[in-house]
């Protein structure tokens, strides 16, 4: 079956379309770190995207439709971060390997990552933390699944309460990358203690 080709003017029309919600998210990125979630509105978000305000709503309907895609747009380049993990690691390496493409997504991605912990602390962000959360499952359920496998075969009584100690423990190592000079907190060697966990084959844990 033959692919339809776009004409020059639709494919134009496309562009167009693209760059202005790429505007317009970019405006809501800079507006949400500067005055915080709730203060922002549409029409701060037009002015500086320096578009109408019928033509952000024609692309959005809300700011929180915005911060949506937003995440979205975080979660989608955060699970090609964990792409082709090898899977024939052992427990310790696959967590190891976990946590380094994590943190290194935390790097590259370190004004999303400090705008989105800000927002979902603020008023009327409590529904989309819910959703990004939901997401998150969603998202990473093969990755969590490769984990919760490895824990059962070294012996871990509850796999769910270790993955849950994991999550915690990576949140908190995002925040003291983005937020802590490095030789404060030397997240490497924290690290190392971490996996020191999961050196004996027949761990055990309640």
């Amino acid at each position: 079956m033959a692919v339809k080709k776009l004409n020059p003017v639709d494919n134009k029309k496309i562009l167009a379309r693209e760059k202005s919600i790429e505007r317009i998210k970019n405006a809501a990125i800079t507006l949400f770190s500067k005055h915080g979630f709730a203060p922002t509105t549409m029409d701060m978000i037009a002015k500086q995207a320096k578009i109408s305000k019928g033509l952000a709503y024609n692309y959005f309907k809300s700011k929180n439709q915005i911060l949506e895609h937003i995440i979205d747009d975080h979660l989608n380049k955060q699970e090609v971060y964990y792409k082709n993990i090898p899977p024939n690691l052992s427990t310790k390496e696959y967590v190891r390997e976990f946590f380094e493409r994590s943190l290194s997504f935390a790097r590259d991605e370190q004004k999303t990552v400090i705008l989105l912990t800000v927002c979902f602390f603020q008023p009327g962000s409590v529904s989309l933390s819910k959703k990004m959360m939901d997401n998150i499952e969603k998202k990473f359920a093969p990755f969590t699944d490769a984990m919760r496998e490895r824990f059962c075969h070294l012996g871990i009584h509850n796999p769910d309460q270790e993955i849950m100690f994991i999550r915690t423990f990576l949140h908190g190592l995002f925040m003291g990358q983005v937020f802590h000079d490095h030789k404060v907190c030397p997240i490497k060697n924290v690290v190392d203690v971490l996996l020191e966990r999961y050196n004996q084959p027949a761990h055990k844990n309640n």
